[in-house]
C-alpha cells in the first residue's frame, strides 16, 4: 500500500558556478560559510589551463602528504599540483615523448603505483597501445614499459584512464569505444573484461572517459576493491556523474553527481582520501582542474533513476535499489520526490513507479529511502528529467552503426527501419527495429550509400508495355549521392527505380499513401518538393515563416490523419537555437499551421547544428533520428486515450439534451467536470465554451449539422491536436 509524504522537504541549494574567474583558484564554498556536499565543487584551477590534460593520479607518498599528477594530453609532459589544484609544484618529461608530425602520440591515462613510488602512462604509439613507467623525479623505468593486448581490435579500441589496482596489483582502463572496463595483468593481457552499467543495447553511449580504484571499507576490518567510472548518456554533453563499481562491474549505488560542474569537457578523474576527507579530482580537456567532494551516504539511495512518459502521458519510473536486504531491498521505505518535493511514499522492495497525476512540462525526479523501519532517510539520489505532453521522451535506443541518417515506418506492423550512410566499415547499413525500437536485424542496401527512405504500404506502377505492377509493403530507398530511388521489398529483392527529377540533395524522404506520391527535403533549396510515382516534380514549395531550412538539420514526415506535413526547421538568432517540429498545410504554398513544438527534451546536444536526420509519425508519436547523438528517439506528439464518442458529455453512449444541459452546467453553475474532455467539445474547435452546448441543441432540436467525428459511435479524436484528451 502506498501512503502519501505529509511533510515536504526542500531542495538543498544549487551551488555551481554559472562563471568562474580567470585567476589561479576560484574556491566555491568559501564565500558561502556552507558545508560542502557530495557534488559539491570545491575549486576549479586555472593553473595549466589552455594545456589539454587528458587524465590525473594521486601520489599519496609526497613529503607534503601527498599531491597530484596531471597528464598533459599532447604536451609531453606530467604536471605535479598540490591537492587543493592552487599550486604548481613541478613538472617532469612524459617518457612517451610528443611524437613527430604526422604521428602526434596522445597520452590517455596515468596510475600512481604506491608500491614503486612510480607513475605509469598509457599512450597510443604508431597505433599499438602502450604504458611506460616513470619514477617521480623524471626518470623512465624501461623495464615498467608495456605493450597493451586490447580484448577487442586495437585499431577499434580508445583506452581512457589508468589505475592501480594495489590489492590484485594489477591495472584497470576504460575501452571508452567499446564501451568495455578492463583489468590487465602486468604485462598488458586483459584478463577481466566487465560490461560498464547501463550498457545495454552493448552501442549505449556511456560519455565518460576515465577509471579510478580504491579499497572501501565495508565493515570494520573488512575491504573491499571498488572500481570508479565517469557515467553519462546521450542527452548530454559531460559525465553526469562517477558510479562505483564491484569487481564484478555491479553498481553499489555510491555515486559522485557531477551536474555541479560548470566546465565542458570532463576527461580523467582520481578518487582520493586525505583523512577522513573524501575528494575527486578531475581534468578538462582545456586544462582545468575541478575538486569536487564526495561524501558517501548512509544509507545509500537508489541509483540509476531512469523515466519516460507514456503514450497515455504518464510518467514511469525504474531504479536500482541499494538497501541491505534481497535484491538491494530496503527494510524501511522508498520516498518520490518531485522538483525537489517528496510526494508519495512506496514500499521499500519496489522498482518502479507510475506517476498517474504528473505535472505539465518538465520536471525532475529524485528518490530518497530508509533502510530500517522509521528509520532516517537518505539523500536524494540521482536524479532524471522527463517531460510530459508533446515532445517526451516515450523511449530511445541507440543506434547500431555510425549515424541514422532518415527513418521510415510500416503502419501494419510498426516496424522502423532506419538508414546508415556511413556504415560501422564505411559502407552504408539499413537497420530494421520493431515498434518498441528493438533491434530486429539489417535490410540488404541497394547502395554504398542510402540515405532518404520511405515505406510504401501499396503503389501500382503502369510499365512501358501498359502491364500494371502491383507493390505492397516496399522501401523506397534512395541515394546520398544521386536522386535514384530503389523500390525494394524488406528482404532486399528490387522492384524498379525511379529518378527524383530535378532534386539536389534529398535529405528526408516520405510517402503519401492516399495520391501514391512522394515528398522529399531538398536541402539544396530549403523546399518541400512533391513527386508522382515516376519522381516527377508535382509541386514545390518553400514554406513561408520559416525562413530557409539550414542545410545541417532536415526531416519531413506525411501525416495520414490530418493531411499535412510535420517537418524540422531550426529557428534563426537572435531566437533560441531550439530544432522545432512545425506543421506544414500539403496544399498550395505549404502554409504552416499554429502547431509547433520544440524538441529541447531530446537534450543539450540538440541545439548543436545537425543533430537531427530524418523524422516519421508514428501514430501519436514522431520518430526522429539523432545524428549527433546516434540514436533513435520516440517522442509524444498528442497523448492517446480512451474512444469517445463527440457530444457524450455523462459517457453513457447516447447524446442528449442530458449532455447539453451538462456541459452547460460545467461551464457556468460549477458543474461537474467532464469525464472526457473531448467528447464535451461538440463542435471540435478545441475549446470547451457556450458554443458546444449550443451546437447540441441545434443538432437535436433544429436539425443542425451533427457533431463532429467520432460521431455517432465511439472512436479516436482525428483533431488531436487541440490541447484536450479523453483521460479516464
Amino acid at each position: 500500500m502506498v501512503k502519501k509524504e505529509l511533510l515536504p522537504r526542500s531542495r538543498r541549494p544549487h551551488r555551481a558556478l554559472s562563471r568562474f574567474p580567470t585567476g589561479v583558484l576560484c574556491v566555491v564554498l568559501a564565500a558561502t560559510g556552507l558545508e560542502a556536499e557530495n557534488g559539491d565543487v570545491l575549486a576549479i584551477s586555472n593553473l595549466l589551463s589552455g594545456t589539454p590534460l587528458s587524465d590525473i593520479t594521486f601520489d599519496q607518498k609526497n613529503p607534503v602528504g601527498g599531491s597530484l599528477w596531471a597528464l598533459g594530453e599532447r604536451s609531453g609532459k606530467i604536471y605535479n599540483v598540490s591537492l587543493d589544484l592552487s599550486t604548481k609544484l613541478g613538472e617532469i618529461n612524459n617518457p612517451h615523448g610528443t611524437g613527430a608530425f604526422p604521428n602526434f602520440i596522445l597520452s590517455r591515462g596515468i596510475a600512481y603505483r604506491p608500491n614503486t613510488n612510480t607513475l605509469h602512462i598509457l599512450a597510443q604509439e604508431s597505433g599499438v597501445w602502450k604504458v611506460r613507467e616513470v619514477r617521480t623525479n623524471g626518470a623512465e623505468v624501461p623495464e615498467g614499459a608495456i605493450t597493451i593486448t586490447p580484448p577487442t581490435d586495437p585499431a577499434d579500441a580508445a583506452l581512457r584512464g589508468l589505475a592501480y589496482d594495489n590489492l590484485a596489483q594489477k591495472f584497470w582502463y576504460m575501452d571508452a569505444e567499446n564501451d568495455k572496463l578492463v583489468r590487465m595483468s602486468l604485462t598488458g593481457t586483459a584478463e577481466v573484461i566487465l560490461d560498464l552499467p547501463g550498457d545495454v543495447p552493448a552501442e549505449t553511449d556511456i560519455r565518460g572517459e576515465g577509471v579510478g580504484f580504491e579499497l572501501e571499507q565495508i565493515t570494520v576490518g573488512v575491504f573491499e576493491p571498488r572500481i570508479y567510472v565517469a557515467y553519462g548518456d546521450i542527452f548530454r554533453s559531460n559525465p553526469s556523474r562517477l558510479l562505483q563499481l564491484t569487481e564484478t562491474g555491479a553498481v553499489t549505488g555510491v555515486e559522485v553527481p557531477l551536474t555541479e560542474v560548470p566546465v565542458p569537457d570532463l576527461r580523467g578523474f582520481r578518487t582520493f582520501r586525505v583523512g577522513a576527507q573524501r575528494r575527486v579530482a578531475m581534468v578538462t580537456g582545456q586544462g582545468k582542474m575541478v575538486l569536487i567532494e564526495q561524501v558517501v551516504p548512509k544509507p545509500v539511495p537508489p541509483s540509476l533513476l531512469e523515466c519516460s512518459v507514456t503514450l497515455t502521458n504518464k510518467v514511469s519510473l525504474s531504479w536500482q535499489n541499494n538497501g541491505s536486504g534481497a535484491s538491494g531491498d530496503y527494510s524501511g521505505e522508498i520516498v518520490i520526490l518531485r522538483n525537489g518535493t517528496p510526494f508519495i511514499t512506496i514500499p521499500g522492495n519496489t522498482t518502479g513507479f507510475l506517476d498517474q497525476t504528473p505535472l505539465e512540462g518538465t520536471s525532475t525526479y529524485s528518490l530518497e529511502a530508509s533502510d530500517t523501519a522509521g528509520g532516517a532517510l537518505s539523500p536524494a539520489g540521482s536524479e532524471c528529467d522527463v517531460t510530459v505532453g508533446t515532445s517526451g521522451i516515450v523511449r530511445w535506443t541507440p543506434f547500431p552503426g555510425a549515424a541514422p541518417f532518415d527513418v521510415a515506418r510500416d503502419p501494419a506492423t510498426g516496424d522502423i527501419f532506419a538508414t546508415d550512410s556511413v556504415g560501422p566499415d564505411g559502407i552504408g547499413r539499413i537497420y530494421h527495429f520493431d515498434q518498441n525500437l528493438q533491434l530486429l536485424g539489417e535490410v540488404p542496401s541497394p547502395w554504398q550509400r542510402p540515405g532518404p527512405i520511405a515505406f510504401v504500404p501499396f503503389m501500382q506502377i503502369v510499365m512501358p508495355d501498359t502491364s500494371v505492377i502491383t507493390l505492397q509493403s516496399i522501401l523506397a530507398v534512395g541515394r546520398t549521392d544521386g536522386v535514384l530511388v530503389k523500390l525494394m521489398d524488406v528482404t532486399g529483392a528490387e522492384k524498379t527505380t525511379i529518378s527524383l527529377v530535378g532534386a539536389g540533395v534529398v535529405s528526408s524522404l516520405t510517402y503519401i499513401p492516399a495520391t501514391q506520391q512522394f515528398a522529399y527535403l531538398d536541402q539544396t533549396d530549403g523546399a518541400i518538393h512533391v513527386t508522382d510515382k515516376s519522381g516527377r516534380t508535382m509541386r514545390t514549395c518553400v514554406p513561408n515563416q520559416l525562413f530557409q531550412l539550414p542545410a545541417y538539420d532536415a526531416g519531413v514526415t506525411y501525416d495520414p490523419i490530418q493531411d499535412t506535413f510535420l517537418t524540422v526547421f531550426r529557428p534563426e538568432p537572435p531566437e533560441e537555437p531550439d530544432l522545432t517540429v512545425r506543421e506544414i498545410q500539403t496544399g498550395g504554398p505549404c502554409i504552416p499551421t499554429d502547431f509547433q513544438f520544440t524538441l529541447r527534451s531530446l537534450g543539450e546536444k540538440s541545439r548543436d547544428p545537425g543533430f537531427l536526420g530524418g523524422i516519421e509519425i508514428a501514430g501519436n508519436t514522431l520518430i526522429a533520428a539523432g545524428i549527433n547523438s546516434n540514436a533513435i528517439f520516440q517522442v509524444l506528439i498528442f497523448p492517446s486515450g480512451p474512444p469517445f464518442s463527440r457530444g457524450d458529455f455523462d459517457r453513457n453512449g447516447d447524446v442528449n439534451l442530458t449532455d447539453a444541459v451538462g456541459i452547460a452546467e460545467y461551464l457556468f453553475k460549477q458543474g461537474s467536470p467532464p469525464i472526457c474532455a473531448d467528447s464535451a467539445d461538440s463542435n471540435d474547435d478545441g475549446i470547451l465554451d457556450v458554443s458546444d452546448p449550443i451546437q447540441l441543441l441545434f443538432y437535436l432540436f433544429l436539425s443542425g449539422d451533427p457533431p463532429p467525428a467520432p460521431f455517432p459511435g465511439a472512436g479516436s479524436d482525428p483533431t488531436f491536436r487541440d490541447n484536450l484528451g479523453c483521460d479516464e
